[in-house]
């Protein structure tokens, strides 16, 4: 936040809607993933007077991996629209799966060479 006098900027962080039944990229798994608008803005005595930086960011429930949305599909589910997601549609901001071991599929840490339950390499 910041505040000069009686103008400031902040930014702030809205719910925007759900997109039902999409494929997560990161783990593969279908479910609705939770939509939400985050901007910045320039207030005068804390009423905001101009937003800017719109960015629609996508959460997976299962792997909490956050996505960026189209601005374009952001801003028809914010008016109330359904949408349906192009394969493409979805831009990976921070991806929280762990990786899985190939022989037993166990989770791993990211930069594990061994497996640490069977000892395979990875």
């Amino acid at each position: 936040m910041f505040f000069l006098g009686i103008f400031g900027a902040n930014s702030k962080v809205v719910p925007a809607g759900q997109v039902s039944a999409a494929a997560c990229p990161a783990c593969g798994e279908t479910a609705s993933l939770s939509v939400c608008r985050r901007y910045s803005y320039v207030h005068f005595f804390f009423i905001p007077l101009v937003k800017y930086d719109s960015v629609y960011l996508a959460t997976c429930p299962r792997c909490a991996s956050v996505f960026e949305l189209d601005p374009a599909l952001g801003r028809r589910l914010a008016h109330g629209g359904e949408i349906t997601v192009p394969p493409g549609g979805l831009r990976l901001l921070r991806n929280n799966v762990l990786p899985r071991c190939p022989a037993c599929g166990a989770p791993q840490q990211k930069d594990s060479l061994y497996c640490n339950r069977c000892g395979a390499k990875l």
